[in-house]
Order: structure tokens, then sequence, then C-alpha cells
């Protein structure tokens, strides 16, 4: 069983409350829509902050993301707010994905352990881990509207 499957509500769940502060430094969390179910989706990932933009990264091979793929806005739960984003994504300028993760793996050692890139001493990710990553996920980028 993934252990995702069980984490992820309580994440989403905490991110939404008035106890956000915990996680929401580094957590937010995606609303939407199922493009053929119309089910309702909150997918917690963590970001990196450039101005009034956000940007996550995601595996390719996670099915999730792809419900994204044919909409131009949806909604995030940012600092226990609700709010309405542009949403851009990269999958297949994988020089795009690299900056992007160089950006999240130095401000954030948690995600350069997840997305397998080794850190160097002095803290900037080894390029080799960075271009193997880079083919394999996935850059989202919020833009608050």
């Amino acid at each position: 069983m993934n252990l995702w499957f069980l984490i992820n509500p309580f994440v989403a769940l905490l991110a939404r409350s008035p106890l956000h502060f915990i996680i929401s430094h580094q957590v937010l969390v995606i609303q939407f829509q199922g493009r053929r179910s119309g089910k309702s989706y909150l997918v917690p990932v963590s970001y990196h902050q450039h101005a009034s933009s956000y940007t996550c990264v995601t595996l390719r091979s996670n099915i999730w993301w792809r419900n994204l793929k044919d909409i131009s806005h949806t909604q995030i739960w940012l600092k226990g707010k609700l709010l309405d984003v542009q949403i851009d994504l990269e999958f297949n300028n994988d020089q795009i994905v690299e900056n992007t993760l160089r950006d999240l793996v130095t401000s954030n050692k948690v995600d350069a352990y997840f997305a397998k890139i080794k850190l160097n001493k002095d803290g900037s990710p080894n390029t080799e881990d960075l271009i193997k990553a880079a083919k394999l996920h996935t850059v989202l980028k919020f833009t608050i509207t």
C-alpha cells in the first residue's frame, strides 16, 4: 500500500485548518476536479516561491497531474487560504524542469531526498542526479490571479 494514500488526506486537512502554519511554509495543496470522473482532489506538494508564483514538481509517472493538462486555472490552499491561480505545466523541456528542481532542492533538503538528488557539501545539487531527475519530473507553476 502507498503510504502517501494515508498521509496526504491528513496533510490536506491540516493545510486548510487554523493550524496550517505548521506546514504552510513549505506545503501547498492543489484543489482540482478529475477530467473524466469529476471527482474533487486535494494534492499536497512542496513548493518554491518566486514573487507571486509558486513552483512544484511531481514525478511524470504520477498520473494525478494529468488532470491539470487541459485547464488554465485551478485553486490552491496556501497559508490557510483558498486562492485562484493560473496553472502552467512543463514536462517537455528538461532544462526548465532541471532549473526548477535546482531551486527546489537548494531551498529544501527534503525535496532533494524525494527527487533522489544528492547535495554536495556546499548545498548545491549533484549535477548528474539533477539531470537524471529532470527527465522524470513535471513542473507545476501556479500564479495568483
